[in-house]
């Protein structure tokens, strides 16, 4: 890849649609726009973040390929920091072909995967936090997925990252004058000093690692399992929370012999959901199966929904499913309010909501019930981490501080404070490793 490269792609979806959009990137932008663009007003000189209207005309075969809008972007205040120009046509592939080859004949380059985006970081409009937050945004699985990443191409979790970096630099400062000038009364540093700082550093780690797992769950999905007894209603509310007949429903027992599951959004939240065998008690052969696996679902979940019959007394088999799920995390839920209930209101059941799956009523209630049970408290005011290379960098940098708060001299702590510069800088991409680097850009699709 090289910068010096004038590249294009289409930033839109392959298909026919009302719309594509193909950008145009690079040092002769704006020159090879003019050779393929005539505007409808006659010969113009662009102006930067100004929309015209004309044909794109492609000198090799002589003819209109289509009429289009061509928006302007002028270096440095664009998406890549280049000279960038963006065609909107109509959303069909052999236009968009047509176009792009237009444009390659021109002396423009096919972008990369993600190399728009990759520009922007090496030009310093984002940073790789940022990068990723891009990426992010772009396959958001749910509301809340969404507004984490937005929050982080916004730059709020770098602006957190630079305060840290901020912090181990002054400290640093003061300890290598300490060792520079260990003559100068004014430049000692009490070592109790040194400690108390490292320690806020260490706890501000502490705090952000701490809603990591949140973060990572919001962005890759929580498992919610349907659990109870036979015909109680579970394939009914999981095809309600799915929103259409995903499960067979039938009034006679065991209807379900296997897990059914189907990703969804929830309230915000991306939910795999498992429609469970019914069957426990005497369970043989392919029923067995069932439970066996039931049994595997359950040491994976985050969240049970206990289902009981409201229509039935409570018997064992409700008994021991409320018993093996004691330790989990989980909601109980009375269903069949539509008839009547004949199930006590004490006891273990007493904090249950109530619900008809068939109808519907109070599914609401319920689904509140699982965004609280989910998500903790106040996550809106979060700072949260959800990616993996951003936790294990994070975790190595608390490392070398806890190693600097060990440390039996200044030179020790001076040599672990520079280390977790160097891995601070890694998250950021002030510290660029290729290898890094391509293996993100290469979950990017063309064009972006």
């Amino acid at each position: 890849m090289s910068l010096n490269d004038t590249i294009t792609a289409c930033a839109t979806p392959i298909g026919y649609s009302g719309i594509a959009v193909i950008r145009l990137s690079g040092a002769q932008a704006l020159a090879i726009a003019k050779k393929v663009f005539r505007p409808q007003s006659g010969m113009v000189d662009f102006k930067p973040n100004c929309v015209y209207f004309g044909d794109f005309f492609d000198s090799e075969k002589n003819c209109v390929v289509d009429k289009i809008l061509l928006t302007t972007f002028f270096a440095p205040h664009s998406y890549t920091g280049e000279d960038v120009v963006e065609f909107s046509c109509h959303g069909n592939p052999l236009i968009v072909e047509r176009i792009i080859t237009a444009l390659l004949n021109q002396g423009a380059r096919l972008a990369q995967k993600g190399e728009f985006t990759k520009r922007a970081l090496l030009n310093g409009k984002i940073d790789l936090i940022q990068a990723e937050a891009v990426l992010d945004t772009v396959y958001a699985s749910c509301e809340q997925a969404r507004r984490v990443a937005l929050a982080q191409y916004e730059g709020k979790l770098s602006d957190w990252v630079y305060s840290l970096r901020a912090k181990i630099v002054d400290l640093l400062l003061l300890i290598e004058a300490s060792l520079d000038f260990p003559e100068e009364e004014e430049t000692e540093i009490e070592e109790l000093k040194i400690h108390q700082t490292l320690q806020v550093l260490i706890d501000d780690l502490d705090w952000i690692l701490k809603g990591a797992q949140t973060g990572v769950k919001i962005k890759e999905g929580y498992r919610v399992l349907i659990m109870g007894r036979t015909n109680v209603g579970k394939s009914t509310l999981f095809n309600r929370l799915v929103g259409f007949e995903r499960a067979i429903v039938h009034s006679e027992p065991g209807t379900t012999r296997d897990y059914i599951e189907e990703d969804i959004e929830l309230a915000g939240l991306f939910i795999r959901l498992f429609d469970t065998a019914g069957v426990f008690s005497g369970a043989k052969g392919v029923d067995q199966k069932a439970v066996e696996k039931t049994q595997g679902l359950l040491n994976q979940a985050d969240l049970i929904l206990l289902m009981f019959d409201g229509s039935e007394p409570v018997n064992e088999e409700d008994i021991e499913l409320y018993d093996l799920t004691k330790e989990h995390r989980k909601l109980q839920i009375l269903n069949k309010i539509d008839l009547n209930f004949r199930i006590g209101q004490d006891g273990l059941l007493s904090d249950s909501i109530k619900i008809s799956a068939k109808t519907g009523e109070n599914i609401g209630l319920l689904i509140d019930g699982i965004k609280q049970a989910l998500l903790p408290k106040n996550v809106e005011d979060q700072l949260l981490v959800t990616r993996t290379r951003h936790i294990e960098i994070l975790k190595s940098v608390r490392g070398f501080l806890k190693n600097a708060l060990n440390g039996q001299t200044l030179e020790t702590v001076a040599f672990e404070l520079h280390t977790a510069l160097n891995r601070l800088g890694e998250l950021t991409g002030q510290v660029m490793r290729k290898e890094i680097l391509d293996r993100i850009f290469e979950e990017f699709c063309i064009g972006k």
